[in-house]
């Protein structure tokens, strides 16, 4: 008889609440997201006290916050997202399969949104009036993070995480020594005379040369500062909190300062990697 596949259906009470700490890093996870409930409902409290009720969207949060029933609802809140966070890891390990995989998206968008809404309580209390562009943006940070390391088919060990770097930075070292050499290609034997070789370089020239590839990198690299400060002059950020107060949001000003400081810092950037790699090239001699 055909093993059913395991899925939310077939795990039992024990296994929900248990099976998430058999392996450390689930563990550690799952003790990394529990917290989470405590801060959301504290600054949910700090909010209602100081902004009132037009603040909560959730009609059953305003209903509680307004009775004496407040703090039960306190409890409850703390003590169901840290039962969410061991099912979640309990359901991870219990359906993960080197052959389906594991259908966690559905749990990364919650805990995602539940982070979400803690750091737009949070930003709000601070006084951050543009609360809402960060605090999807950690929503989504926190999904796709969870999506990653949930969608594991391996378990995270320190040994697996020193081997993944070491690895990466071994091929990155290839690579580099590899760059500018090609593979001998079998050509068929005749009997045309060899030329001379030719005379080698002075190396006091291609010593010269790299230096000048690695001051002119260096040059960049000391006039960002000035060439950003060029760029918030052109696009008006210098004048953003004269204008706009001291916290920052997007709006006509503040996005194109930002995207004009992005492409900026991409072209400083890639001008100092070309200039250094012209250093470090092979074509002419190696370091």
């Amino acid at each position: 008889m055909a093993k059913r596949k395991k899925d939310l259906s077939t795990m039992t009470p024990r296994v929900m609440f248990s099976l998430w700490w058999q392996e450390k890093w689930v563990r550690y996870l799952v003790f990394s997201l529990a917290p989470i409930g405590l801060v959301d409902a504290v600054y949910t409290v700090l909010l209602w006290h100081d902004l009132g009720a037009a603040f909560e969207f959730n009609p059953l949060v305003r209903y509680a916050l307004n009775t004496e029933w407040w703090v039960l609802w306190f409890i409850i809140d703390i003590v169901s997202f840290s039962l969410f966070a061991m099912i979640a890891g309990s359901y991870y390990l219990h359906t993960r399969s080197r052959i389906f995989g594991n259908r966690i998206n559905w749990l990364a968008a919650l805990v995602g949104f539940r982070i979400g809404a803690a750091a737009y309580n949070i930003l709000l209390f601070y006084g951050n009036l543009a609360a809402f562009t960060p605090a999807v943006i950690a929503g989504i940070v926190t999904a796709l993070v969870l999506k990653v390391l949930l969608g594991r088919t391996e378990d995270i060990s320190k040994v697996g995480f020193k081997v993944y770097w070491r690895s990466r930075y071994d091929s990155l070292r290839d690579r580099l020594l590899k760059r500018g050499t090609k593979a001998a290609e079998p050509v068929a034997q005749t009997h045309v005379t060899a030329p001379a070789e030719p005379l080698p370089r002075d190396s006091t020239s291609l010593w010269l040369k790299r230096a000048g590839y690695l001051s002119i990198a260096a040059l960049v690299f000391v006039s960002a500062p000035f060439f950003l400060v060029m760029v918030a002059d052109l696009t008006g950020a210098n004048t953003f909190s004269e204008i706009f107060g001291p916290y920052v949001f997007f709006n006509e000003l503040s996005s194109n300062a930002f995207l004009a400081g992005f492409l900026a810092v991409i072209i400083l950037t890639a001008a100092m990697m070309f200039f250094i790699l012209k250093a470090f090239s092979a074509k002419e001699g190696t370091w």
